[in-house]
């Protein structure tokens, strides 16, 4: 029993009140709904045998898609929306032969997930699916015979970003689509995102090329916003199915606050090793147990303990697999396997099994550390609770301020309404790129150019005709310079330069300039599939970083320090201070880097880098002089209070806009060079801003109201990690305060609340 358990730890003599709240989710009967039209007879067969009913949902959206309608369908995880893809394509196969579809999924092994349910369905139909994986792991030989024959493609974004080039050797497939399906919609947002969808609009003028108009199938975890942001990622408008109808069984889930280890509690237990104690207690009471982590190293590092624990007590250690991305096909394949057969006891992932790959049905989940959003939360938790029995879910906080919050507050993830996924459809940077490949794909029309792209469009083929990149024809405009300009624009980036990392003279991998600075500069350990690189030096005019493999025991992280200028402002509000919108010019300066184990800094080392610059948008206040003068006459530390003040405000913007707060910077200025004022910058981290400054200057006021909350809340005296200190500050959080820091809350809330 579940109940016995979670009393069993809290009997042992090592339990320090870890646990901080617990709560019961019920179980949910199921919902069945029925369908407006005959589904075919081979198809209703075959949900007869397998003794399927269609929830709610489920019939819904089917309903919906019959009548020619786009849907996006958000429910839980584990409810069956791959069903609702899987039956409307075959169901169109049934009425036209040459019928195609093509699934886009995020990762490989989403698709290989779905390549197994639709040769099921193939079998069903007598063979007239055809379904086929195309990707990047395609042989070449294979790849004309696919091209040629197949009615349903499952691929992924990467791949079919390069293949547009060569749409006319998909002449068939894309005059008869019928379909595109998106899954796991919410994973894009930001900057691959924003990506994505530039993509979908270069794929919608292929299809109106060859005169054939898809509907559009998506699925989603559960998002604020699902309309608007899903008719922004596909430019066109959609139907919500948000009533889930699925089964679920009751969940127990908890939240676990490792103890503190001083007697100042200043210091908590590492939260990795909590994880390992829980986990092994997991195993001991034979609970099939998927534990998340937050990084691939994590995910390695716990597998391991978790291996020597079972050795330790004389058990088999070969229970426990690790699985993250760089893993080879087969390898996840067959932990996948075995995961879902009940071969093995544990998984310890990164969120690369977040999403919907059917791995049976688990008895327990642990969190090791908040995955950054409301929706990933429930997505893992979600992994659990599949069937009528019992399960349990664990959250293990870490000790940063975000985390700690929420475990103050748990309320925020359970009760909260999921946050807003974001993608911004107006960055110069990435529209510039795309239309660059569109260029190269099929020349480009004026009204293509207003229709799609806008004003800013227009800006950027004026830019690009001054470059000389593209060039005027009659038939319009088309790529003048550069060859497959696919091959250079990232779908994980804003940023158009890239470094290319060299292992024995062969290529490892490419990346920005900017993730260079962080993780390839000179000295810097880069993990690339498991293994360690040190990196030895780089040739800055070449764009190229040469690098070894090394067996160390530690990893680095690059320090910096960023300015920001004010370029334009575009929207303001009177908080009885300004509250400002706008476009910044940020100069970051990378000038050292540590070398870290998980749990102590080795060494601080310099480094010599070039600044690196790039606009962006931001959000900034200016602290009324009447404050600044009152702070220092009293002698307090001003700096040192905007500086907690940024620091906090970035930890908890999470919350309020759909990302990490690694994609997030920050500065404050006590005296900013060019007004004298005292001021405070939250900017987007990407070349052109990609939304969460804007989510923030909305939410600012309840925003800054959270931060008030969750430094008062601390109950350190000076300030510490749980509050207003930042793994991330160039300045090794030198000044800091917490009294200036209250205090300015404090009375911006009150000149708030008289305007």
């Amino acid at each position: 029993m579940i109940s016995n358990f979670i009393e069993k730890i809290k009997s042992k003599s090592s339990d320090k009140d870890q646990i901080i709240f617990q709560k019961t989710i019920p179980a949910k009967e199921p919902k069945f709904g029925s369908l407006t039209f005959q589904l075919a007879p081979e198809l209703e067969q075959w949900l007869k045998e397998n003794e399927w009913n269609l929830y709610s949902h489920q019939a819904e959206a089917l309903n919906l898609i019959s009548e020619g309608k786009n849907v996006v369908v958000t429910t839980a995880t584990a409810s069956g929306k791959t069903l609702i893809f899987s039956l409307a394509v075959a169901q169109a196969v049934t009425h036209r032969v040459n019928t195609t579809a093509l699934f886009l999924y995020p990762m490989k092994a989403l698709a290989n997930d779905q390549l197994s349910k639709m040769e099921e369905l193939n079998t069903v139909l007598g063979g007239r699916l055809r379904p086929f994986i195309y990707d990047g792991d395609t042989p070449s030989e294979r790849r004309p015979a696919i091209r040629n024959t197949a009615r349903i493609i499952i691929s992924n974004p990467y791949a079919f970003h390069r293949y547009l080039d060569w749409h006319s050797k998909w002449e068939r497939f894309f005059r008869n689509l019928r379909f595109i399906i998106i899954d796991e919609a919410h994973t894009y947002r930001g900057v691959f995102g924003s990506n994505v969808a530039q993509l979908i609009r270069r794929l919608r003028r292929i299809c109106d090329f060859y005169r054939s108009n898809p509907q559009f199938i998506l699925s989603s975890a559960t998002i604020n916003n699902p309309k608007d942001f899903t008719e922004k990622l596909i430019g066109t408008p959609i139907n919500v199915v948000t009533n889930d109808g699925s089964e679920q069984g009751s969940k127990e889930l908890l939240i676990w606050n490792p103890p503190y280890v001083d007697q100042f509690e200043l210091e908590r237990r590492s939260p990795h090793q909590e994880t390992r104690d829980l986990l092994f207690s997991h195993l001991k009471e034979h609970y099939q147990t998927l534990c998340f982590t937050l990084s691939r190293k994590m995910s390695e590092i716990i597998a391991v303990w978790a291996r020597q624990d079972l050795e330790g007590h004389e058990l088999d250690p070969e229970q426990i697999m690790a699985y993250r991305a760089g893993y080879r096909p087969l390898e996840r394949r067959r932990i996948e396997n075995q995961l879902r057969n009940r071969e093995l006891a544990a998984v310890v992932s990164t969120n690369a099994l977040e999403v919907g790959i059917d791995i049976g049905n688990l008895d327990a989940v642990i969190l090791s550390g908040f995955p950054g959003t409301v929706i990933s939360t429930w997505q893992q938790i979600g992994r659990v609770g599949r069937t009528t029995r019992p399960s349990l879910a664990t959250l293990i906080l870490f000790e940063d301020a975000y985390q700690q919050f929420l475990g103050r507050h748990p309320e925020y993830f359970l009760d909260k309404t999921p946050e807003n996924a974001i993608i911004n459809l107006a960055n110069p940077y990435i529209i510039k790129g795309h239309i660059l490949c569109a260029a190269a794909e099929l020349p480009i029309k004026k009204a293509e150019i207003s229709k799609i792209w806008g004003d800013i469009g227009l800006k950027s083929v004026k830019d690009l005709l001054k470059q000389d990149l593209v060039k005027l024809i009659p038939a319009g405009i088309v790529l003048k310079s550069i060859k497959h300009p696919s091959q250079q624009v990232s779908l994980n980036s804003a940023f158009s330069d890239s470094i290319e990392i060299i292992v024995k003279g062969k290529l490892l991998e490419t990346m920005t300039t900017a993730q260079a600075y962080r993780e390839a500069h000179e000295g810097a350990i880069l993990i690339h599939q498991g293994e360690k690189y040190l990196v030895e030096s780089i040739d800055w005019e070449n764009r190229k970083a040469f690098a070894s493999l090394h067996d160390v025991d530690y990893y680095t992280d690059a320090i910096s320090t960023s300015e920001v200028e004010i370029l334009s402002q575009e929207r303001e509000k009177d908080q009885g201070y300004p509250l400002v919108y706008g476009e910044v010019k940020v100069t970051e300066y990378y000038f050292s880097y540590r070398k870290k184990t998980y749990d102590e800094v080795l060494d601080i080392l310099p480094l010599d880098l070039p600044p690196l610059e790039f606009k962006t948008k931001a959000v900034w206040i200016q602290i009324p002089s009447t404050i600044v003068d009152s702070i220092k006459a009293e002698k307090k530390d001003l700096s040192g209070g905007i500086h907690a003040l940024e620091h906090a405000t970035i930890a908890l913007s999470p919350l309020f806009a759909l990302c990490d707060r690694w994609d997030i910077g920050g500065t404050s200025y006590p005296n900013y060079p060019d007004d004298g004022t005292s001021k405070i910058f939250i900017y987007d981290g990407f070349p052109g801003g990609i939304g969460i400054a804007e989510k923030l200057f909305e939410k600012w006021d309840i925003l800054l109201s959270n931060v008030l909350q969750l430094i008062q809340e601390c109950p350190c005296k000076e300030g510490c990690p749980s509050c207003i200190q930042s793994p991330k500050c160039g300045n090794d959080n030198i000044p800091l305060s917490k009294e200036v820091s209250l205090q300015l809350l404090k009375t911006l809330k009150s000149l708030l609340m008289e305007t």
